[in-house]
């Protein structure tokens, strides 16, 4: 099968729910390494809805009422694969008195046929005097034998991040995080209120791996309603989080106790006993096979396809990318009639905007295109060659032959992925668009779903790139060697920075309309 869920996107995502579930008291957590910490909200909720009113005490005093841990199963269609604990306690950091925020996640997973075991911790410090700042941040996160540590160190009015993987050591500096214990009492009050129906707070929660550290999160109070938990009727408040275009939703009881956090609509993440939240769940669920999308006829080979006519169902709120190779048909309510062609040449190209081309060619802590192993390769693979159309292919061209296709090499940057020699579609997408951008052609990642010629058909979640060669964007898929890609290719998503993709989860539907054949 093509590829699908990365190990890192699974992960990532998980985290990202938990995060969010707990960002009424300050959490620290990093963005990219879940799937990524989300539902952690929930306990904060739990604070903030029993307060008889807004918190006016020291910041030590609001850090001691709000001392917790929870424990959370983690779910995928009623399927556990892991457990996380959330806890914040005051504690003590090179002598001095602050609040400590520890996050943990443990679990396991098989995607593909290949299983892997992953752990997560991180713990931020805050000061307990002022704003209540991080002054302190540190996570570890191991993927099989892939170990991954940031530590986030405060020096002035800037943080020092040291980032250890397979690939070294990197060192970079960020100005200081936004989230503080301040604007976490700041959400509480808000919720206190309790604010009216489809009221709104922003908050940020930090993320040491990303490029802009401060992650946005955007609450959205969604009022009370009644369901059936234990096979009781029970009252529950009902709060959304959108965090980079992701929706998170969460059930809190009325005396403060969380319930469970959705995301998507395939993850779960349920409070539990602690001892229940550990018992191990499935060894032999699929997240490849359970988060594909079934369709009612098979395709063919992609590559003989010219074009395609899809019903797509499912798309509350998303907008599906307009190009020259897809095109919206015709809508009706969520449902979307959608037209796709192999992608090709345009006879009117366009140039990019400076600050565009600038967004583009820069290095990230993901795509370190400025790394000398990075740009030593990319010249050698280039060699005189130098259209960025040319350059590209070759790119595209080496990485299919010399990097393996697995799901299990968990990776989180180009760097890694060229020392492994392995990745997933995400991973083998990182290497070329920091190969691209270090020859000074701007590269962007994108995501979506593909086909998969199998038994049942299906389209597959999956990565791929862009690059603009000076006229337009060409989309290159290097995991599957191809420049121009088919027209089973459904952009979704442009950018990292992204993840409404993640909204459709378990509920896009895509039945098959029409076929065209190609000459190929």
């Amino acid at each position: 099968m093509r590829c699908n869920w990365s190990t890192s996107e699974v992960h990532l995502l998980v985290r990202q729910t938990c995060r969010s579930a707990g960002s009424t008291v300050p959490s620290g957590r990093g963005k990219y390494r879940l799937m990524a910490a989300g539902l952690c909200l929930a306990c904060g909720l739990g604070t903030a809805l029993q307060a008889a009113e807004p918190d006016s005490t020291s910041l030590r005093a609001y850090a001691e009422k709000s001392q917790r841990r929870q424990a959370y199963g983690v779910y995928l269609k009623n399927h556990k694969f892991g457990w996380a604990i959330d806890e914040l306690k005051l504690g003590r950091h090179e002598g001095q008195e602050v609040a400590v925020a520890t996050f943990e996640m443990q679990g396991s997973f098989v995607s593909g046929g290949e299983r892997t075991r992953f752990e997560d911790k991180s713990t931020t410090c805050f000061a307990l005097d002022g704003k209540g700042e991080i002054i302190f941040g540190e996570e570890r996160t191991l993927e099989d034998d892939n170990e991954i540590t940031r530590v986030a160190v405060r020096d002035g009015a800037e943080m020092v991040i040291t980032t250890r993987t397979r690939g070294g050591e990197t060192k970079r500096r960020v100005p200081v995080p936004r989230e503080t214990i301040q604007s976490a009492r700041a959400l509480e009050a808000w919720l206190t209120r309790p604010p009216k129906r489809g009221a709104r707070f922003e908050h940020y929660s930090v993320s040491w791996n990303e490029e802009k550290i401060d992650t946005k999160e955007v609450f959205t109070y969604r009022g009370r309603r009644s369901l059936r938990w234990g096979g009781v009727k029970t009252d529950v408040h009902s709060v959304e989080v959108n965090i980079e275009g992701m929706n998170a939703a969460f059930e809190v009881l009325p005396d403060g106790t969380p319930l469970k956090g959705m995301l998507g609509g395939l993850f779960e993440l349920r409070a539990e006993e602690e001892a229940l939240a550990k018992t191990p769940g499935s060894t032999s669920f699929d997240m490849l096979l359970a988060s594909s999308i079934r369709i009612d006829k098979s395709l063919g080979d992609p590559e003989k396809i010219e074009s395609l006519r899809l019903k797509i169902t499912g798309l509350a709120g998303f907008a599906l990318p307009n190009s020259h190779r897809q095109r919206i048909h015709s809508r009706r309510g969520n449902t979307v009639v959608l037209e796709l062609s192999r992608d090709r040449r345009l006879e009117k190209g366009m140039q990019l905007a400076a600050s565009e081309r600038e967004q583009y060619l820069k290095a990230t802590p993901a795509i370190q295109s400025d790394q000398e192993a990075i740009r030593s390769l990319a010249g050698e693979i280039a060699g005189e060659e130098k259209d960025a159309f040319g350059q590209a292919s070759k790119f595209q061209d080496w990485i299919f032959k010399n990097v393996r296709q697995t799901m299990a090499a968990n990776a989180s940057s180009a760097l890694d992925v060229l020392k492994n020699r392995a990745g997933d579609c995400t991973e083998i997408t990182l290497l070329f668009l920091a190969l691209a951008r270090a020859a000074g052609i701007p590269a962007r990642e994108v995501g979506g779903v593909m086909y998969a010629d199998e038994e049942p058909p299906v389209f597959g979640w999956h990565a791929w790139a862009e690059i603009h060669d000076g006229r337009q964007w060409v989309s290159v898929d290097p995991t599957w060697n191809q420049v121009f890609v088919d027209a089973a290719h459904i952009k979704l998503t442009e950018g990292t920075q992204d993840w409404s993709w993640v909204n459709l989860l378990g509920r896009m539907k895509i039945q098959v309309v029409k076929v065209t054949p190609g000459q190929r």
